[in-house]
């Protein structure tokens, strides 16, 4: 049995996704584990690169998952796994030597069902210069400093992001997995996917930790480079943090946050980007977009919930017969 499963989601990237490979199979080497990449119902040429890949690297497996959405191709690796810890790294993510071994190592803890380490933006490029700090978290940036910690639903922290995190897949699949409800879904990026799963294991009482020496470098896009971009990216925010609430934590306790968390920003001055473009007033604006998709999620959220109640409680997600095992 591997070490680990090392496994890459990928939709319509072929031409990143022999880098996200190398790099994950180096790493996969030094810990003797696997490495799988799940193709995501990719429309492009990923399928061929996939079989190219796999035939150059027998070590090497692919699977298919039809699906459409980051959450049931997570699950499907999750299914597929062929070892105790699910490692997941983006196509766009490369990790640096060592990240799986200071991933692997507190899972030593059997209380630990979750660890995730931090995540360096690697630009094509000077970045521009209205990217501050605080907009750098929604391309993924994420540092919690140099200390190793247990991480909680809680101010001051925040559980780790799904371009560098991992699971043990007994824990993940006994809480039901990656929820379809949140998680990028083709275009339509929303998030909260990986956060909805931390916090079902923390209820639970299993530990979410954070691993510094755990590091990856993640690509961005130029697409991303725009104010369009970062304003609809935070606006979706809102939509799927809404959702996150109403399903985790009811609808009484997300109309709260709405009302001591969300309220102030409906009060900003409403920005337009134009060049030369005023960093402060797009933060600001960023903000004010997420209060609004914030409400736009609790109105569709109210919806979703009903649809929860009359389906039930959620199962476990159980794993594939060992038949269908790379199928």
């Amino acid at each position: 049995m591997p070490a680990a499963s090392v496994v890459i989601c990928t939709h319509d990237r072929a031409d990143l996704l022999r880098r996200a490979v190398t790099g994950a199979l180096r790493e996969a080497d030094a810990c003797q584990a696997e490495v799988l990449v799940v193709d995501n119902a990719s429309r492009d040429d990923t399928p061929a690169v996939l079989a190219a890949l796999t035939r150059e690297i027998p070590r090497l497996r692919g699977v298919h998952e039809p699906e459409l959405g980051l959450s049931a191709a997570r699950n499907r690796g999750l299914r597929e796994a062929q070892a105790p810890i699910v490692a997941y790294l983006d196509d766009e993510a490369l990790p640096r030597p060592g990240w799986l071994a200071a991933l692997l190592a507190p899972y030593s803890d059997r209380a630990v069902a979750c660890v995730g380490g931090r995540i360096h933006l690697d630009f094509d490029g000077a970045p521009p210069a209205w990217l501050t700090p605080a907009l750098r978290t929604a391309l993924s940036a994420y540092d919690l400093g140099d200390a190793p910690r247990r991480l909680r639903y809680r101010p001051g922290d925040l559980y780790p992001f799904g371009a560098n995190i991992s699971f043990r897949v007994a824990d993940a699949l006994e809480a039901g997995g990656f929820s379809t409800a949140v998680g990028p879904l083709g275009r339509r990026q929303l998030v909260h996917d990986e956060t909805d799963l931390c916090f079902r294991l923390d209820v639970a009482g299993k530990e979410i930790r954070y691993a510094p020496d755990a590091i990856v470098d993640h690509l961005v896009g130029a697409e991303r480079l725009s104010p369009a971009w970062m304003l609809r990216r935070h606006w979706l925010g809102g939509v799927s943090g809404a959702t996150f609430e109403i399903k985790n934590r009811g609808l009484w306790r997300a109309v709260g946050k709405l009302r001591w968390y969300y309220r102030p920003r409906f009060s900003l001055a409403r920005y337009v980007p134009r060049e030369p473009v005023d960093a402060a007033r797009l933060e600001r604006e960023c903000a004010r977009q997420e209060a609004l998709g914030y409400v736009y999620g609790l109105v569709r959220g109210v919806a979703h919930l009903r649809a929860l109640r009359r389906e039930g409680p959620p199962h476990p997600i159980r794993p594939f017969p060992a038949a269908q095992v790379g199928s």
